[in-house]
């Protein structure tokens, strides 16, 4: 029995990919306290094509480090001490940022968590919805909780049609929050619409801080998510009333953000919000748990699934990835 792993063997200029590949090691053994769970199926996330990609970003040293952030995967051993789970159970591996770095991600056959960081997967949540748990659903219930705007006011959002940004359409929607959303492609509008948009906003030919007043009669949104940075970042918060919150949690124009002082001097709050920090909380963690699943189960968080790839067609699973318009999150199997 061997374990298939991704591996980030060295960084290579202008072509991070060309840095990974396929190795066998050890299966990890069950530490006391620890569950061993073999990885059946896992998205590819941005998250996880940052954390080689990125300097500012990397999780780990070249040579050492396996990326994936989240998966569903069958209980293969548990250690001493461990109660709360059984072999052959279905469960999604709750991965620590400590543990992501020290025993690799979910991009690999078999990982090693703590006990008290498996959620074991009721029969209602299939297999690619448990699989996608964790980062997407987490992130959209924290930011828009700890943003505690109020019902009936705007959300400004940006990215708004990744598999995130049409999550926290439908929540918001839940919640009696109105959604403002940022997009590229003005393609993407009517789509987004349909599923309960009440604003999209085009930045191929559209001034964002400029219709975000227009669509609020002046008086702006009351807070916004950014997942892009860059030059976005500086219209996002000039689009945020005197006050507001800001949350970026995204890099995707490649780790700089821009702001004006002169939304600085309106007092508009820009602050970095990462799920991992939230997930070294317990509470935190059983409040996730617990609503985050009955929101799935009632279908207010949905996913949108694409292609499925062989863990070894890796490189294939990460170009598809990327494709504008792909139709979905795309995953790899065991």
């Amino acid at each position: 029995m061997s374990n298939r792993a991704v591996l980030f063997q060295k960084i290579v200029p202008n072509n991070p990919e060309a840095g990974l590949a396929l190795v066998t090691k050890p299966v990890p053994k069950a530490e006391p306290g620890q569950v061993v769970v073999r990885i059946v199926l896992r998205p590819v996330n941005p998250t996880d094509l940052y954390s080689y990609r990125l300097e500012r970003y990397a999780h780990a040293k070249p040579g050492s480090f396996t990326p994936g952030s989240e998966g569903v995967g069958i209980v293969h051993d548990v250690g001493e001490g461990v109660t709360t789970v059984v072999k052959g159970q279905r469960v999604v591996p709750i991965l620590e940022l400590e543990s992501l770095v020290k025993e690799g991600g979910t991009w690999q056959d078999y990982v090693s968590v703590r006990a008290d960081f498996v959620w074991v997967v009721p029969d209602s949540i299939s297999d690619v919805a448990a699989a996608q748990f964790l980062i997407n659903p987490w992130t959209v219930h924290g930011l828009l909780s700890d943003l505690k705007i109020p019902k009936g006011e705007y959300v400004l959002q940006t990215a708004a049609g990744s598999t995130f940004g049409r999550q926290l359409i439908k929540l918001a929607k839940h919640w009696g929050i109105k959604t403002i959303n940022v997009v590229r492609r003005k393609e993407q509008k009517a789509e987004l619409k349909a599923l309960g948009a009440d604003e999209v906003i085009s930045t191929s030919d559209e001034d964002v801080a400029k219709r975000v007043e227009e669509i609020t009669g002046g008086k702006l949104a009351c807070g916004a998510l950014d997942a892009v940075g860059g030059e976005l970042t500086k219209q996002v918060l000039a689009s945020v009333r005197d006050g507001g919150q800001v949350f970026i949690y995204g890099g995707l124009a490649g780790g700089e953000a821009t702001v004006g002082v002169g939304d600085l001097f309106r007092e508009v709050h820009l602050t970095g919000w990462h799920l991992y920090r939230k997930l070294s909380i317990p509470e935190r963690r059983r409040v996730f748990i617990s609503e985050v699943s009955k929101l799935i189960e009632d279908k207010i968080i949905e996913f949108s699934v694409g292609e499925t790839y062989y863990l070894a067609d890796f490189q294939l699973a990460i170009k598809k990835s990327e494709e504008v318009g792909r139709g979905g999150k795309v995953f790899l199997k065991s």
